[in-house]
């Protein structure tokens, strides 16, 4: 297989996944916010955003640092079966201490507002450990997401389908857990399996797991740093603002994370191209092509920002109904954030990274985004949802700006 067909099927099955990552929860929040209301469904959606939240300690930015490895390492089975028990042992190790918080915030009661039921704690851990534990760094890195991609896609519009038929009214909350949650457990299931039957048996390598927790500190610092910050928001908007502003900001938000998503496939397919490109010192041909695609993308994402503006509050009254006022608000509060973040994400993965700024760009990301989740949680304490949606953008408007600067230095230097 040619190297362009191979980008590009691996592209194409990256979309795939990324559209359905799009796709199933915009679909689902007509089926669960007009039939739970907004109340319960704050809830399910403060729940996902706290197993989501602590799973990306556990992802640590292997989906980076992991998949670059993977990439490197292409027809070495021997290093590839070294590298896979060592990062699933890693995140093994990782995983441990948050199972340990999980159950203790529930046992203790600290939220008791949002895990009053076990059903909700097994949500949680359910939801966590399938996010933690997802192999596709490997397979991102192999250039082989077909066959992942296919089998993601039919867990998970399966769910929808029975989600559709059987959750009917706030009766039917508790039925809804596990219905969200199974796809995603089996799909990661299945791709460990398939994962283990190309390396091998798996080794423990306790001193390598540990060794590629401290090599990537820096990645979990820049990958894990940005998507913390994402994931982290209904989690604080919840604890500052209650339910119902979560259910209210939540739906916007997922419309916002989408689109920003959709630059996600093409930045991951092409990743191990320019790791490979501008491997070693940079030179003016080389980055030729990395400042062509970033003009690229810029281009796309504003166009696809005015469209997602006519067509926003559309969409929005059409999935919600009446039950959420503030929703389109604070859509358009939100909008900016997909051109910022898709940006400097391009920025990073196409140019950055790939030509070894990959420390810098790690504690930029660290420091702007802890600042962003900062700003907008104060805010919200007196503007609520849109108070967070300011906060948001502000910093990520700030950090295109660093962003900017770093990429003109590295490329002054080639």
């Amino acid at each position: 297989m040619t190297a362009a067909r191979s980008f590009l099927k691996n592209a194409g099955a990256l979309y795939l996944v990324q559209i359905l990552a799009f796709l199933v929860p915009v679909l689902e929040i007509p089926l669960l916010a007009r039939t739970l209301g907004v109340s319960l469904y704050g809830q399910i959606l403060f729940c996902q955003a706290l197993a989501i939240t602590l799973s990306l300690l556990v992802e640590y930015g292997f989906g980076i640092n992991a998949a670059q490895q993977t990439a490197l390492a292409h027809g070495k089975k021997k290093v590839l079966n070294r590298l896979v028990s060592q990062v699933l042992l890693a995140k093994s190790m990782l995983a441990a201490p948050m199972v340990a918080l999980i159950l203790l915030v529930w046992a203790a009661g600290w939220l008791d507002t949002y895990l009053e039921h076990i059903a909700l704690l097994g949500f949680v851990l359910a939801y966590f450990l399938a996010f933690g534990f997802s192999p596709l760094w490997y397979f991102q890195g192999r250039e082989q997401m077909a066959l992942p991609a296919s089998l993601d896609i039919i867990l998970r519009l399966a769910g929808l389908g029975v989600l559709a038929i059987w959750v009917q009214g706030p009766q039917d909350f508790i039925l809804a857990l596990p219905l969200l949650c199974v796809p995603t457990l089996l799909s990661t299931a299945g791709t460990l399996l398939w994962c283990r039957r190309q390396v091998g048996p798996l080794q423990l390598d306790f001193a390598g797991a540990w060794q590629q927790i401290v090599q990537g500190f820096h990645f979990f610092v820049y990958r894990g740093a940005s998507n913390l910050a994402i994931a982290a928001v209904p989690v604080l908007l919840g604890l500052t603002s209650g339910k119902r502003a979560v259910g209210e900001f939540a739906p916007a938000e997922k419309l916002i994370k989408g689109m920003t998503g959709l630059g996600m496939p093409f930045l991951t397919a092409v990743f191990p191209i320019f790791s490979r490109r501008l491997q070693g010192p940079a030179n003016a041909a080389a980055l030729r092509l990395p400042l062509l695609v970033l003009l690229g993308v810029m281009v796309v994402a504003l166009a696809g920002t005015a469209l997602a503006w006519w067509l926003g509050p559309w969409v929005l009254d059409t999935m919600l109904g009446t039950g959420y006022p503030g929703a389109g608000t604070i859509y358009q509060a939100l909008l900016a954030l997909a051109p910022l973040r898709i940006l400097n994400q391009s920025i990073a993965m196409v140019l950055l990274i790939p030509a070894g700024r990959s420390r810098s760009v790690s504690y930029v990301v660290l420091m702007f985004s802890l600042l962003g989740l900062g700003t907008g949680t104060t805010l919200s304490v007196f503007f609520g949802g849109i108070g967070m949606a300011a906060g948001l953008v502000g910093i990520e408007a700030l950090l295109l700006l660093v962003m900017l600067l770093l990429a003109r230095r590295t490329v002054r230097l080639a």
